[in-house]
């Protein structure tokens, strides 16, 4: 008997549920655009696209005073109040061109609405990712629950709100994550190069990425990040020769404001009789802590350089600067490693501890905004912003031990209910998996 390879042409049914899924996402993006723009706020984006406009059509300094008084107009109604956003752009300008495509358009609030459609996209997307991340064969519904969690939660909803590229940003280090595992090394170079601005939310983790990749001496990462980084620089200073001092100027400026949270601000309000010397402690055990954990990382497997790389994404709004609550929405892809590894290790109630955690991470921050701002306003602030990174880190180092190190033999394996799979599964594996694989 003669067997042919299956045909390579789309069948007349691949041609409709093709065209079903292009006409469900057209009516669907429609919607959200629709709802986008009934949305206040916005302020994240809006400083970039009146910054793009002011340059293109009006030839004005983007890094300039006029933007920030332009953004507070769509933002407030008018000049900011002691303890608003100022909105002074600190995006370096060849970032900034990528901001452009939007700034041609007049409208903001279409401008916004279509943006925030694509952080909406990049928010599912990032869902999806950070659990293919764990290499965890995710039961169905936890699945659905996740990306619902990451969707309606807190932080999410903040960065929403303000039409914060930190979604976009937590998409790239995820994505960062897996071309690296899998070998795409130009790929995951030109990814770290547009996401070198808010430094507050990825410096650590890029930092930790790129001494392993120095270490590892994977020069295509850097082939990568060179290739777009001299593209987009070199525009940029055809464009605007003298943008970098201005650039730094804004920088500084941005960094005197009295917006956001840092570590110094959290720890004086919680605990006033302290002076925030408890604050230099904390920070200077963090330090020491991911100085340590880097140190071992670099050079370890990918199981310990993920579980470090979650702790730095973790760690970072603690470390002292300046950020803001919808940052904290890149945690997602820690909190996805911590459910995973509760899952495949707590088997009596693996089915229910894992919702357990996420309800808690979900409702908490929720029910402090409903009741604990109307009653404590600032302090309440304070403390949903520890909530997270605390909560993430504790859970990280919880996890530690069997989140680092592969099963001990294949008898482990076989004689757990939920693991990796058969013997011949590991043979073939080209990488060690982050957590346990089901059979």
């Amino acid at each position: 008997m003669t067997f042919r390879p299956p045909s390579k042409s789309l069948t007349p049914r691949d041609y409709l549920f093709i065209t079903f899924v292009v006409i469900l996402f057209l009516i669907v993006s429609t919607m959200l655009i629709s709802a986008n723009l009934t949305l206040k706020g916005g302020g994240d984006f809006y400083v970039h696209w009146v910054a793009g406009r002011a340059f293109l059509f009006d030839k004005i300094d983007p890094y300039g005073a006029e933007i920030p008084v332009r953004v507070q107009e769509l933002v407030y109604g008018g000049p900011a109040q002691a303890g608003d956003e100022p909105y002074i752009l600190d995006t370096p300008f060849h970032i900034l061109l990528l901001y452009f495509p939007f700034s041609l358009l007049s409208d903001p609030q279409i401008a916004r609405a279509i943006f925030t459609l694509i952080l909406e996209l990049a928010l599912f997307s990032l869902a999806l990712l950070s659990l293919r991340l764990t290499d965890w064969a995710t039961p169905p519904t936890f699945v659905v629950l996740f990306i619902l969690f990451c969707i309606f939660n807190f932080y999410a909803f903040q960065a929403l709100l303000e039409a914060s590229p930190v979604l976009l940003l937590g998409l790239i280090y995820a994505s960062i994550l897996l071309a690296l595992r899998a070998g795409q090394d130009e790929l995951a170079g030109a990814l770290m190069a547009v996401s070198l601005y808010h430094w507050e939310v990825g410096a650590p983790f890029l930092f930790l990425v790129a001494w392993r990749v120095y270490r590892e001496g994977r020069g295509r990462v850097l082939a990568g990040f060179g290739m777009l980084s001299f593209t987009l620089i070199t525009a940029s200073i055809l464009w605007y020769p003298n943008w970098i001092i201005p650039f730094l100027r804004a920088g500084l400026n941005n960094l005197r404001s009295d917006f956001g949270f840092t570590t110094h601000e959290v720890f004086a309000q919680i605990f006033p009789s302290q002076n925030g010397a408890l604050a230099w402690v904390f920070i200077g055990i963090l330090i020491i802590t991911l100085g340590y954990e880097w140190s071992t990382a670099h050079s370890a497997d990918l199981r310990k350089f993920y579980w470090t790389c979650c702790l730095s994404l973790a760690a970072a709004p603690l470390l002292g600067f300046r950020t803001e609550m919808g940052h904290l929405a890149v945690l997602v892809i820690p909190l996805a490693l911590i459910f995973a590894v509760v899952h495949d290790r707590w088997q009596s109630v693996r089915n229910g501890l894992p919702i357990l955690l996420l309800l808690v991470v979900f409702l908490v921050p929720w029910a402090g905004y409903f009741f604990g701002l109307p009653r404590f306003d600032r302090l309440a602030r304070e403390i949903m912003f520890l909530f997270l990174p605390l909560f993430t880190i504790i859970g990280l180092y919880w996890i530690r031990w069997w989140a680092i190190r592969p099963p001990r033999t294949w008898a482990d394996l076989a004689n757990r209910q939920s693991g990796l799979g058969t013997p011949s599964k590991i043979i073939r594996a080209t990488r060690p998996p982050i957590v346990n694989r089901k059979s």
